[in-house]
């Protein structure tokens, strides 16, 4: 959300960006077993900032329990886009935890996904990266030109959520076939709504738009708790739907956007921040630009 608001710098314009869906750890090896217990970090590091730009990030006190039916990661970011401008890469450092000593847990996954092409793509790629005692699957797809999309609020605004219902937010763009960006799934628990504003808490808030061509649909879905999981669905889709409601926005460079999901019993406002985004080889063109427009002034404007 750097350039929602106020004036827009002239380094700040659409990019291609890397949209990533999904990370599932698949094909255990070397005595590994259904459940882990998984904590550590998956980052990325692109040029707008070179610092980790983490998608999951989990402590070992706060372990994330990966099955053999769900084996997802729970992924919380990125909290800005990721830009293609340089190859960028994905660091992952996985661990699982040990039942009895912190000394004593395993190394999960621990290594970089690098990423040099900026082709476009229509549908979701997956990559299998073969670590020492798993493959970590990356499903993603490059986006070009896109802005950044931010869902700033999702809010009950009329009816009530039905006691026993899960609820599951997610985004798609229409440009990405089968492309699904899960932003909050309640699974067997309560939907993490506020009794006081109506606003549901989200896992993840970022996601690439196509400018040209693309829509950003946000879904909000209720379904039994107690329903089974779809088949290659990434992060356990439920099969059974109580009822559905999408909100459909196009791309803007700057600004807000509100809509609304009808699920019948309910209504639920979404409300949306655009912003183009930038890299750090720009801005310093751009800041160089001006110190040199800069000094030119200041030797016309010497009196003689």
């Amino acid at each position: 959300m750097r350039f929602t608001f106020g004036p827009i710098p002239s380094y700040a314009r659409p990019h291609c960006t890397m949209q990533i869906f999904s990370v599932r750890v698949a094909d255990l090896e070397d005595g590994l077993r259904w459940p882990l217990h998984v904590h550590g970090l998956v980052a990325a590091r692109d040029t707008s900032d070179h610092n980790r730009n983490f998608l999951f990030s989990r402590t070992r006190d706060n372990c994330q329990v990966l099955t053999q039916q769900d084996p997802y990661l729970l992924l919380t970011g990125p909290s800005r886009v990721i830009v293609i401008i340089d190859p960028i890469t994905i660091e992952f450092q996985l661990k699982v935890k040990s039942k009895t000593d912190p000394e004593e847990d395993e190394m999960l996954a621990f290594g970089i996904f690098n990423y040099p092409q900026t082709y476009l793509a229509t549908h979701v790629i997956r990559s299998g990266i073969l670590c020492d005692r798993c493959t970590i699957e990356l499903a993603y797809a490059p986006l070009d030109p896109s802005v950044e999309a931010t869902i700033i609020g999702v809010r009950i605004i009329d009816g009530v959520w039905p006691e026993g219902l899960r609820g599951r937010v997610v985004a798609e763009v229409t440009t990405v076939r089968e492309g699904e960006v899960l932003l909050l799934d309640s699974r067997d628990g309560k939907m993490p709504i506020s009794p006081s504003t109506g606003a549901v808490e989200l896992w993840r808030h970022v996601v690439s738009v196509d400018l040209e061509g693309g829509k950003l649909v946000v879904s909000v879905v209720a379904s039994p708790q107690i329903a089974g999981k779809e088949d290659g669905d990434d992060g356990g889709g439920s099969a059974v739907v109580v009822a559905r409601g999408e909100a459909v926005f196009a791309p803007e460079r700057a600004g807000t956007s509100n809509g609304t999901c009808d699920l019948g019993f309910c209504k639920v406002e979404v409300a949306v921040a655009w912003s183009l985004v930038s890299s750090l080889w720009n801005e310093r063109r751009a800041l160089a630009k001006l110190a040199e427009e800069r000094a030119w002034m200041s030797v016309l404007c010497v009196p003689v």
